[in-house]
């Protein structure tokens, strides 16, 4: 019998009580049996799965250890292989014993070698920094992998029959994209590879033969976590998630979905490929939460051929469960934080990786309910900041499990939309939501600078923002800030890409200096504690704001608090801020050189 029950998405009014939540919480996979090796003890954070070409083995890509889990396809754990530092996407090569792994932390696509658990690196490719998402086509002959914060697709030939003394995997082109991909997938039928803006609702549509970027389409969400196909070939499915910029941050418009909503959308493929128009022409939505029940942050999903979907609610600690033309979809409790989702061949059962109970977790789809809980091994106490890592990702802190503080903050940076709360005392001006990367020796905090520490400022968004119900324990409190205080920015992009322009760094830092701009914006942070008259007034007639660190700004935009400023050039040229600067094209060129160096 399964220790969790479960709901129906369109059910009115159905609340999972504290005691459950703590139990969900709490939860953890049951101890090796006596007679499975002996493994680490180890958080291993969990990612993804695939099978074997036969379908004998399951292996499980482990993001924080940089290992491959072996199991059995009964479930049983026979081994753990350290291959890398940070994994963070993980698949098979068809028609081969081949599986292709991206190091995030390594910078570099691992192939790999899998026979039973037997499992050899038999090439360490040095890719764009910052690599995360892989997929492979034309018959394991060809692939693609996105770095996300040098922002650029790789392109790869892959040599089946190579091996350990042979190229395997070699670069063909790099492109450079417009903003930070993540989730990819190849249309089979259209011969086009789509990639995913892994923070705004960006697909670029790029051509794999020419290897160029085709177009850039654009549609209301953020935080895009998985691409699917249908078994059709004609539906395009995207989860993600939406904040409404019109809503208020107030018990109501949280608990009917409308600030922030999590959805499975459908997009015809050819209306995504024509553009313009006719983008949405055909498409259609299951929303993932309705009021009393939010599905927060939904993730990883996957399709069988009978058009069954399952989707990860990886906030909410459930799956989600129907086909395309079901009014709603079945929603199963299954864990802690549930990021990946593979059914089996026979459509009767699915397996799901929890991500922070370190597990996998078999469910029944018939019964629509737990039915084992495999552990991937040993894990220790946890830290402080782990524990608020944890808390981060948890959208249960939340009314009804709408949101986590990673629905506006994914990767504990931005999803660039706004959001109208109430840190301004007032309704009626939304602003944009601040990267929390680097952020914590920036205090006071907030565009009104009246939150004076982290723990202020995370307060007021559970309590203000989320709209919890019940007191968060100051000890969960200093959990996230803990783990928001880990959260470094990455190099800038410039550097990251190799495109650095010191000469016109250093002639931007002078015009830096002559306008003043330290006097708002002073290293080495590159912000002051108070709040100033820049010339900028929102809906409500305010016109005073902290100004936000510079550090980062080439990962960030649009700018401003009302997201007016599409590009760092439109910043001086357009708005000459501050308070009707003049600069000549020549400064604003060096400007803007210097800026995304910090």
């Amino acid at each position: 019998m399964s220790l969790v029950s479960s709901t129906v998405l369109h059910r009115s009014g159905a609340q999972v009580s504290g005691l459950l939540v703590g139990l969900i919480l709490l939860a953890t996979c049951p101890a090796a049996e006596p007679a499975a090796p002996k493994l680490a003890t180890q958080l291993r954070r969990p990612i993804a799965l695939a099978n074997d070409a036969q379908g004998e083995w399951l292996y499980v890509a482990n993001r924080e250890s940089g290992s491959i889990t072996s199991l059995t396809a009964a479930g049983k754990v026979t081994s753990e292989t350290a291959v890398g530092k940070q994994l963070s996407d993980f698949i098979p090569v068809p028609g081969s014993d081949l599986f292709l792994a991206t190091d995030e932390q390594a910078h570099q696509l691992l192939v790999l070698r899998m026979k039973g658990d037997q499992i050899t690196v038999l090439q360490r490719l040095a890719v764009s920094p910052y690599p995360v998402g892989v997929t492979v086509w034309d018959d394991g002959k060809q692939a693609a992998v996105t770095s996300l914060w040098s922002r650029r697709v790789s392109f790869l030939a892959l040599n089946r029959n190579g091996d350990k003394k042979q190229e395997i995997a070699r670069i063909t082109k790099v492109l450079d994209l417009p903003f930070a991909p993540r989730k990819l997938i190849m249309l089979p039928q259209q011969q086009k590879l789509i990639v995913a803006d892994s923070f705004s609702g960006k697909l670029a549509v790029i051509d794999p033969k020419k290897q160029t970027l085709e177009a850039v389409r654009q549609f209301p969400g953020h935080n895009i976590r998985g691409l699917g196909i249908s078994p059709n070939g004609e539906m395009l499915l995207v989860s993600h998630q939406m904040l409404n910029e019109l809503a208020h941050t107030i018990r109501n418009d949280v608990h009917w979905g409308l600030l922030m909503s999590n959805d499975l959308r459908w997009l015809k493929i050819e209306s995504v490929l024509a553009g313009g128009k006719e983008t949405y022409f055909g498409s259609h939505m299951h929303p993932l939460g309705e009021a009393g029940q939010g599905g927060g942050d939904p993730a990883g999903f996957d399709i069988a051929t009978d058009g069954t979907v399952a989707v990860t609610m990886s906030g909410a600690g459930q799956i989600a469960v129907g086909k395309e033309e079901d009014f709603s979809l079945q929603r199963i409790e299954v864990g802690q934080r549930p990021v990946a989702v593979k059914i089996a061949a026979d459509g009767k059962t699915a397996l799901v990786v929890d991500q922070y109970a370190d597990c996998l977790v078999r469910v029944d789809l018939a019964l629509q309910e737990v039915t084992e809980r495999i552990s991937l091994g040993p894990t220790p106490e946890l830290t402080e900041a782990q524990k608020g890592e944890v808390l981060f990702h948890d959208s249960r802190l939340a009314h009804d499990r709408w949101m986590s503080c990673h629905s506006c903050h994914a990767d504990g940076h931005a999803n660039g939309q706004m959001n109208d709360n109430f840190s301004d005392k007032s309704f009626g001006a939304p602003k944009r939501v601040l990267s929390l990367l680097s952020q914590k020796d920036t205090a006071p905090y907030g565009w009104n600078a009246k939150a004076e520490d982290l723990l202020v400022q995370i307060r007021n968004s559970l309590e203000n923002t989320m709209q919890r119900e019940d007191e968060i324990p100051a000890d969960d409190v200093k959990a996230i800030a803990a783990y928001v205080s880990t959260l470094e920015l990455p190099p800038p992009l410039d550097v990251l890409r190799g495109t650095t322009d010191s000469a016109a760094i250093a002639r931007g830092k002078l015009v830096f200096e002559n306008h003043d701009c330290a006097r708002c914006h002073a290293g080495p942070n590159f912000t002051t504690p108070k709040a100033y008259d820049v010339g900028l007034t929102d809906k409500q007639g305010n016109k005073e704001f902290n100004p936000p660190s510079l550090r980062g700004l080439s990962h960030r935009g649009p700018f401003f608090h009302d997201n007016t400023a599409a590009t760092l050039e439109d910043v001086f040229l357009k708005h000459q801020h501050p308070a009707k600067a003049v600069y000549s094209a020549e400064e604003i060129k060096d400007l803007v050189h210097y800026l995304r160096s910090l």
